[in-house]
């Protein structure tokens, strides 16, 4: 066999292949003997045939076309070992020569990968500080969400923060467009309600009436809104106004709504899980940055197949989200007007990014060495059954070391904490990305902390969770 390779563009080969005498004769010597084992010629019994005869009922072009399908692809996987090649996709016939045969095929393939000078790649360190603010917004959230709706003390107009109920009637040119509402709810400011609306009924008190004409462009509704470039009357009828009566923020507060011996305390719990969160944040937010930084600097080309997979499997990720909603995949097409395809075109360029990340990103950890041996897994597995119910951690164990769903997810878990450990010692030089981050009292193990720190990794562990689909 003879093979001659060109690369050319999107990661494809193009494979000039050329099978030798023997080859190309021991073919068609086996194609002899599986024809003649297959097809009745008169005066003879089956296989006993000779050439001569099968040549003269079916001529010498069908055995060697016979031969050259089975010769064409055993040559094609041959030199594909041959050349090391990673195929992504299938090859494409593009011209053939029966005999001798002569073949060329192109066939995408696993891209080559140049991660660039990902060692000279610096990041500053981000501030996760936090602001006392940020603790007081928490805290008044949690007081306005607790405190009971009541009249107002006055007769007044609505406005921003009132919890209104309405009747509704819609119609056009004076004919009912649809079914009216009544006594719907609605919360000024945190519900979703018409801007149009909104304005109209802060002019109301309860009990008084109003109407609004309301143009629907087609810019402004989904596609398929029966609105769509009509204008509608609006008319409502404010049947009621409450507010919200605040509670003290006192220590009675705290023991009752947030299960709290006082105030501080409470506060303190807000200021935690605060920090918590930002210090995870900004620990993403920068490695990210360092991600983007890597690629920006490596060089690569994406062969059609592997984007189609990974299109493929953002599709799957949407379906799982959206049926966890209670929402059906072909209900979501219809609500944002696109066909699957055009849906699949418009996460194309995502795809593609999310793809390319994930293949520098394998590159460089197969460069610097990472890996999670047996001892890793085990050693984690002791770390998590510790934390269990002591009487039931024989069976956590267990559970953990036969179960081989629950390794790889252990495993790929301690692969992407490796991974982005590594990249930030890289880009910082051996120092952190997060200044004034939160640091667990000394002595204190928080489950919370422990969630921030495997987060904290979500960075990397979105760009390398197509890599076992690309093995």
């Amino acid at each position: 066999m003879k093979v001659t390779i060109e690369r050319i563009p999107e990661s494809q080969v193009r494979l000039d292949i050329a099978a030798d005498p023997d080859e190309q004769n021991e073919a068609i010597e086996k194609a002899y003997r599986r024809v003649a084992r297959e097809v009745v010629i008169p005066g003879f019994r089956k296989g006993k045939a000779p050439r001569s005869m099968i040549e003269r009922y079916f001529g010498r072009e069908m055995v060697v076309e016979e031969a050259n399908r089975k010769l064409l692809d055993d040559l094609y996987r041959k030199a594909i070992e041959q050349e090391d090649l990673v195929p992504v996709g299938d090859p494409e016939l593009e011209s053939i020569e029966p005999e001798p045969l002569q073949f060329t095929v192109t066939v995408p393939v696993y891209p080559a990968v140049d991660p660039g000078n990902y060692l000279d790649v610096r990041v500053d360190p981000a501030d996760a500080s936090l602001e006392e603010d940020a603790v007081d917004e928490v805290l008044e959230a949690l007081r306005t969400q607790q405190s009971p709706w009541v009249d107002p003390a006055e007769e007044r107009t609505a406005q921003d923060g009132d919890q209104i109920t309405v009747d509704i009637a819609i119609t056009e040119n004076g004919e009912e467009f649809q079914p009216p509402t009544e006594d719907a709810t609605f919360e000024l400011g945190e519900t979703t309600f018409l801007a149009e609306l909104v304005d109209l009924v802060k002019t109301l008190k309860a009990g008084e009436s109003g109407s609004a004409d309301i143009t629907f462009a087609e810019d402004r509704v989904d596609a398929g809104d029966p609105r769509t470039g009509k204008t509608l009357t609006y008319t409502l009828n404010l049947t009621g106004i409450k507010q919200r009566d605040l509670l003290p923020l006192d220590d009675e507060f705290a023991k009752t709504y947030a299960s709290a011996e006082n105030l501080d305390e409470v506060r303190d719990r807000i200021r935690t899980n605060l920090h918590i969160e930002k210090t995870r944040e900004t620990r993403t937010e920068v490695v990210n940055s360092i991600v983007e930084k890597i690629v920006e600097g490596a060089t690569l080309e994406l062969p059609a197949p592997m984007i189609e997979e990974q299109i493929d499997r953002q599709v799957q990720r949407a379906q799982r989200e959206l049926s966890m909603q209670g929402v059906p995949w072909e209900g979501f097409l219809r609500q944002i007007g696109q066909t699957e395809d055009e849906w699949r075109e418009s996460v194309r360029e995502n795809a593609a990014e999310t793809l390319t990340s994930s293949l520098v990103l394998r590159e460089i950890a197969e460069k610097e060495g990472i890996e999670v041996s047996e001892n890793d897994l085990i050693a984690e597995i002791e770390q998590m059954v510790a934390q269990s119910d002591q009487a039931q951690q024989a069976q956590t164990r267990q559970a953990y070391l036969s179960n081989e769903y629950l390794r790889n997810v252990i495993r790929n878990e301690l692969y992407d904490q490796k991974l982005t450990q590594r990249l930030i010692d890289i880009a910082t030089e051996g120092g952190d990305v997060v200044l004034n981050g939160y640091v667990a009292p000394e002595g204190v193990e928080l489950e919370v902390d422990e969630a921030a720190e495997t987060a904290a990794d979500d960075a990397v562990t979105a760009d390398t969770e197509s890599l076992d689909s690309t093995e």
